[in-house]
């Protein structure tokens, strides 16, 4: 009997965390990569299981047996005939919050329902039997999370990388209908008792122990959608880093709940301290850290929070006739979470602040056998402020640019800080000189943020830039040389192509996708044509704003400028005008995908003249993404040449590198001649499309 309600919620668990970034992985196209999708779905997936666990609540307090089994079976029944075979969105008007939210719930909400229920109803209806662990069937979660485990583990490396969408779907399917039958024999096939065990009335503390419940789930979510959303903006919007972060949190509840833990809750309750110095390191140095190295020290100290809390939870458990109410209150938290990262926290924050609050609330969480307060948090007060007002020269400047005060009081922190609100206060008052835009070294003239990401522009000597997360997206220097303005930062190698195809053509009919600060407009002349694309409304009146850059009002051409997504926008465009077409539509250090499918050139290709050239700006602190262009270039039998630009600060050029595709045989051997293009024929890269696509191969580890 245990194994039968073992392999259930181990299937249900797997078909509902499988889905997941399937769903996800369909919506990124049609809101433009944007890792604030994933946030979204978790939202939806967060208030599923709430639903569902209320659901699960109410038929516990049914009287009989028969009334549950018979009340379940009718929603089952139903939900066969709302079943998705394939989950298909469109582009529509609106918040798209809202609109995602809407599409997960019409076409996903019945049939997920269903399997989200089973976790708690399951081990309810396990309650309910003869066996002689029926008293504790808390044991089952383990092979619940399991499922879940072992699901995100296995999308990145097994289900993404060998199968397209549209066979997830199909595979999926025929998973949910395995699991509809094993559901059909614990519902019938079981011997149940003929009436459901009473719970007791709650005692007066009750409500407070559900609190707890709730603010013990709370953190640990809160945490993982923040860590997510952090990794994901800098790196790709890609699942691999939605569900990393994902089966932590769920690995965390299998050692948590099992009934011989790995990892003892008296280690971690030790330990978990020193683990907080990572994310914090990170947060110090930034980009000094390689993408292998940034996603480690973040999730590892996000697993051992988790284990913390999910250790309390286990601690607090209630008896079975209460489990119900238990598992609804580590769903309330969740989905508190989720509405909290995704829909608050945009809102009220300009920058991704939401994750080290979170951090710096779960310090109370972390047991300090000090008494009293310390003085820590006024000497590491004092610290960050001399340093902040220490002069940039000699060797005070060495001091800034190690970081020496942040690590000492980092140090103070971890050694020294005393008990939990002295902790709380010392992290928090560390977190507001390293994020505080007013703390900052450089003048930060404007800094928004929306479903699309965090804009910053900031003030330094010389020059305004404007900062995607940690990735500079584009300057303009005070006095700069007006004859070459167009081929600053990373624009030398397309402004190479650009000069070189006004010698066959002219005028240049161009469009470019991704506007930055709007620096490419000044590569072309007052009677050519420009189209300038954009998803986010916000990056366009930053450019426009001649108080932040001037390049729109400076430079001649006609520009056209467009609210949408590259690919949508250039649907509508009449095919064979374009000469130049640019991707250049990257949000720091994210790619959005499904402007490098098959598909994606296809569009391309219709749009471009037979002789027009396609350029993708491919730099990449994370990413090898040369061998994606190389693979669509054999597939449509186009030339692929490659350049990258060395830096040189004094001409204000920055590293870049470029991918260029086209057919056109004499321009590109010109430009190989004239401008050192090199031609590139890798052929071991596996093909991009709409329905597959996997970063895995292509991680700069």
């Amino acid at each position: 009997m245990q194994f039968l309600f073992s392999v259930g919620l181990f299937l249900s668990a797997s078909l509902l965390f499988v889905i997941q970034p399937m769903v996800a992985k369909v919506l990124l196209p049609v809101y433009g990569g944007t890792p604030a999708v994933w946030t979204i779905c978790m939202l939806f997936f967060q208030s599923l299981l709430l639903a569902a666990y209320g659901y699960a609540w109410v038929l516990s307090k049914l009287k009989t047996v028969w009334e549950w089994r018979l009340l379940h079976t009718i929603v089952l029944l139903v939900s066969l005939l709302s079943l998705p075979f394939l989950f298909i969105v469109s582009a529509e008007k609106g918040i798209p919050e809202f609109v995602i939210l809407r599409h997960l719930i019409y076409q996903l909400g019945l049939p997920l329902l269903v399997i989200a229920a089973s976790a708690p109803l399951l081990q309810f209806a396990y309650s309910q039997t003869q066996d002689k662990k029926a008293n504790d069937p808390y044991f089952l979660y383990v092979a619940s999370n399991g499922g879940s485990f072992l699901a995100l583990l296995a999308y990145p490396w097994l289900v993404e990388r060998y199968w397209g969408l549209k066979e997830q779907f199909h595979y999926w399917m025929i998973g949910y209908c395995i699991y509809l039958i094993i559901l059909c024999v614990i519902l019938f096939g079981v011997s149940y008792k003929s009436t459901l065990k009473q719970e007791v009335k709650n005692k007066p503390q009750f409500s407070l122990l559900q609190l707890q419940w709730i603010g013990y789930s709370f953190i640990p979510c809160s945490i993982l959608l923040g860590v997510t959303f952090y990794i994901s903006t800098d790196i790709a919007a890609t699942p691999i880093f939605w569900i990393l972060p994902l089966a932590l949190y769920l690995l965390s509840f299998i050692i948590t709940f099992a009934k011989h833990p790995v990892i003892s809750f008296s280690w971690v309750e030790r330990n978990c301290l020193f683990f907080f110095i990572f994310p914090m390191i990170s947060f110090i140095v930034g980009n000094a850290l390689s993408a292998g190295q940034m996603i480690l020290f973040h999730l590892i100290n996000f697993f051992i929070m988790a284990l913390l809390c999910h250790g309390r939870l286990i601690q607090t458990r209630p008896p079975a006739n209460q489990l119900t109410s238990f598992y609804f209150c580590l769903a309330l938290g969740g989905v508190l979470a989720g509405f909290f990262n995704s829909l608050i926290a945009p809102r009220i924050f300009n920058d991704s602040y939401e994750y080290p609050f979170i951090l710096a609330l779960a310090i109370l969480c972390i047991p300090a056998n000090k008494k009293g307060m310390s003085l820590i948090p006024g000497i590491i007060f004092l610290i960050l402020l001399i340093n902040y007002f220490l002069p940039n020269i000699s060797w005070l400047a060495t001091l800034k640019n190690y970081h020496v005060a942040e690590f000492l009081s980092l140090c103070l922190i971890v050694c020294c800080a005393g008990n939990k609100f002295s902790l709380f206060v010392s992290v928090s008052i560390l977190f507001v000189f390293l994020f505080s835009p007013g703390l900052k070294p450089n003048t930060i003239l404007a800094q928004q943020r929306n479903f699309y990401g965090i804009k910053t522009v900031s003030a330094i000597p010389g020059s305004h830039v404007l900062i995607s997360q940690n990735t500079l997206h584009g300057f303009q220097l005070t006095n700069p040389n007006k004859n070459d303005i167009g081929a600053l930062g990373y624009y030398g190698p397309p402004a190479q192509v650009v000069k070189l195809l006004r010698q066959q053509k002219k005028p240049l009919n161009a469009i470019i996708l991704g506007l930055g600060t709007g620096m490419m407009a000044c590569q072309y002349e007052r009677d050519e044509t420009l189209q300038m694309v954009d998803i986010d409304r916000q990056v366009i009146n930053i450019a426009k704003n001649p108080q932040l850059f001037t390049y729109l009002k400076d430079c001649s051409p006609n520009i056209t400028l467009e609210e949408g997504d590259g690919r949508l926008v250039l649907q509508n465009a009449p095919d064979k005008r374009v000469d130049v077409l640019v991707i250049d539509a990257f949000t720091s250090d994210s790619i959005p995908i499904h402007l490098l499918t098959l598909e994606a050139f296809q569009l391309y290709l219709k749009k471009i003249t037979s002789d027009g050239v396609i350029m993708v700006h491919i730099s990449n602190r994370h990413l090898r993404l040369l061998p994606v262009l190389t693979a669509v270039g054999r597939q449509l039998d186009l030339i692929v040449l490659h350049k990258f630009q060395s830096e040189n600060t004094k001409e204000g050029q920055l590293a870049s590198e470029w991918g260029l595709l086209t057919s056109n045989q004499a321009f590109a051997v010109s430009l190989m001649r004239s401008a050192n293009w090199q031609f590139v024929a890798e052929n071991d890269a596996r093909l991009w499309t709409d329905d597959y696509s996997n970063l895995i191969p292509l991680l700069k580890w």
